[in-house]
């Protein structure tokens, strides 16, 4: 073999090996830390081999709707029960060692659309209005998922719109001269 391809190729190896140090990553994956010692638990079962070390829980997903043993990736929608999970859920490991969300009266009511439990704004009257959507170009009633383009009238939405409720209590931009003199101008029309 060439000097020239065993030096490429030794340098290929350091290379290999150094990544992981130069980006920060270590043996949890994905460049997030190792959980430490007080992160860990110690279960009550031993194996023949010693303890058994296992990670705690973490609330996960995209909008945190998910109790799992590692981070997870899921879809970035919303629904309403999520807002629960955030309120009232404990995220813990069950007595078979899974973990879940632990079920408690706060969260079943929750769940099941008890309206105490999730504010005065569910009590006094319809909750306001969300800016939503990949690129903030969507005024609703509660965040939806968009596909993420980017047209230049959505930055009128930022400088010029006023999401509210209108007559008909449906949520939608505030028609304004400042926001259709945006729109047409980045719009070309």
């Amino acid at each position: 073999m060439s000097s020239f391809v065993k030096r490429h190729r030794f340098a290929f190896s350091v290379l290999l090996l150094c990544v992981p140090a130069l980006t920060g990553a270590d043996d949890s994956g994905c460049g997030r830390p190792a959980p430490t010692l007080d992160e860990l638990e110690a279960p009550g079962v031993e194996e023949a081999a010693g303890p058994v070390l296992r990670a705690r829980c973490v609330v996960t997903g995209c909008s945190g709707q998910v109790c799992a043993s590692q981070h997870v990736a899921t879809t970035c929608e919303w629904r309403e029960e999520y807002a629960c999970y955030g309120e009232h859920g404990i995220c813990e490991r069950d007595a078979s060692g899974q973990c879940g969300w632990r079920e408690t009266p706060e969260l079943e009511a929750c769940l099941d659309g008890g309206g105490a439990l999730r504010g005065a704004a569910a009590v006094v009257g319809p909750k306001a209005c969300v800016v939503t959507g990949c690129s903030g170009q969507v005024c609703a009633s509660e965040h939806v998922a968009t596909t993420c383009e980017w047209r230049e009238e959505y930055a009128c939405y930022g400088e010029h719109g006023i999401c509210e409720r209108d007559a008909s209590g449906q949520c939608g931009w505030r028609d304004t001269p400042e926001l259709d003199a945006c729109i047409g101008s980045a719009s070309g029309t």
